[in-house]
């Protein structure tokens, strides 16, 4: 079984996540593989509270090439 990073599988493979906008508290749809999204209440653009592991991880630029391959597909 081939293994890969599991940070990697959202970014392939993106869903979608919800969270609370600050300025009005509806709900905002904001997909794995983006780092923000508008809230479509009050128009407010919400970035996520945490870091992607495309920020931190040292095979970033690895998945960067596999993501880039993914989408020219």
């Amino acid at each position: 079984m081939k293994r890969a990073c599991p940070g990697l599988e959202d970014l392939l493979r993106p869903k979608p996540e919800y969270i609370d906008c600050p300025r009005c508290g509806s709900e905002v749809e904001i997909w794995t593989d983006e780092k923000e999204a508008k809230c479509t209440n009050c128009g407010m653009v919400v970035a996520r509270d945490r870091a992607s592991c495309l920020d931190w991880c040292r095979y970033a630029e690895k998945c960067r090439e596999i993501i880039a391959k993914k989408k020219e597909t």
